[in-house]
């Protein structure tokens, strides 16, 4: 399966009269891992210098197996709140699509965050991604203090049926909005992950956007 590129902005958040300068990430659709099962070699037959003695008269055939339950997904609420104690975050998540030129744009609030609508909810298989704003011109906004998280800190994801999904960081990443890691965000994992993406670095001011991303993994914890 090939990559298709999506892209998104970057930058600083919008203003009401400003340009918006999106946070930009990287995104494909997910990656469907394949491997070649190996089949165990047919028995071999050699010559015999003794006669075979008769063969046993045959077994009753075993009764046959029930037949295997397919693994489902389990299908979960879209999410609605995301909550990070240890930065002080407690906001608010709208879905975001791409664009008809394939551009995941950034969510339209400072203050809020926007879910990849295309991926999975939060607590279903595979990566949940989640991106927020750094700053704005008027300051501070969602996931300003996301560098700052540290392995182990708890972040929950509340939906919209009322449950909620939470998660422990496993680690914190800077890269390069030209090396963005793709398949690292965005591949197919056999159990339920979340990423938390905004922008970092330094800012270029003639361009007027940040240079980096910071991205966040996250695992399930009960």
């Amino acid at each position: 399966m090939s990559l298709s590129h999506l892209r998104t902005g970057g930058g600083r958040g919008p203003m009401r009269s400003a340009t918006v300068l999106a946070l930009c990430a990287a995104l494909v659709p997910t990656l469907a891992a394949c491997s070649t099962a190996h089949a165990p070699p047919r028995d071999v037959v050699v010559g015999e210098s003794e006669p075979r003695l008769p063969p046993p008269p045959p077994e009753p055939p075993a009764p046959p197996e029930p037949p295997a339950v397919a693994e489902v997904d389990e299908q979960v609420a879209v999410p609605v709140r995301i909550r990070i104690p240890a930065i002080g975050v407690n906001a608010p998540i709208g879905p975001l699509d791409v664009d008809p030129n394939n551009v995941l744009p950034p969510p339209n609030t400072n203050e809020g965050t926007g879910w990849w609508r295309a991926g999975p909810e939060p607590g279903e298989r595979g990566p949940a991604v989640i991106a927020g704003h750094v700053d704005s011109y008027q300051g501070p906004a969602v996931f300003y203090r996301l560098r700052e998280m540290q392995p182990g800190q708890r972040i929950h994801v509340d939906r919209a049926d009322g449950s909620s999904a939470s998660f422990a960081v496993s680690r914190i990443e800077r890269h390069d909005k030209n090396a963005f890691p793709t398949q690292a965000v965005y591949r197919s994992t056999p159990d339920p992950e979340l990423r938390l993406i905004t922008c970092g670095g330094e800012f270029d001011r003639k361009a007027r956007r940040y240079l980096d991303n910071i991205i966040v993994y996250a695992k399930p914890v009960s």
